[in-house]
């Protein structure tokens, strides 16, 4: 019983690895190919860090502005929640 277990295991470890792995190729080649384009295009290697961190920064800053949007509106659901409850018992 033990056996299979161990087994169950290690087959689910190997899939968890297999999967990093292929995610982990699929960056390298994506970053290979976008060296690659850039070395062919001519273009600065800092103009391009330059723009990535910008686009970076700004996909961080809306992410984290739905992020709180959507926590005011979980907040205002709850108060809701509350005022009906009171409303109700009383």
């Amino acid at each position: 019983m033990d056996m299979k277990r161990t087994e169950k295991k290690n087959n689910e470890n190997n899939i968890s690895y297999l999967t990093r792995s292929i995610k982990l190729g699929f960056r390298v080649a994506f970053v290979a190919l976008c060296v690659w384009f850039v070395s062919k295009i001519g273009v600065s290697v800092v103009s391009v860090v330059g723009i990535y961190i910008i686009v970076h920064s700004v996909l961080k800053i809306i992410r984290l502005s739905i992020h709180v949007v959507f926590y005011l509106l979980f907040i205002l659901f709850l108060v809701a929640i509350v005022m009906g409850i009171i409303v109700f018992i009383l």
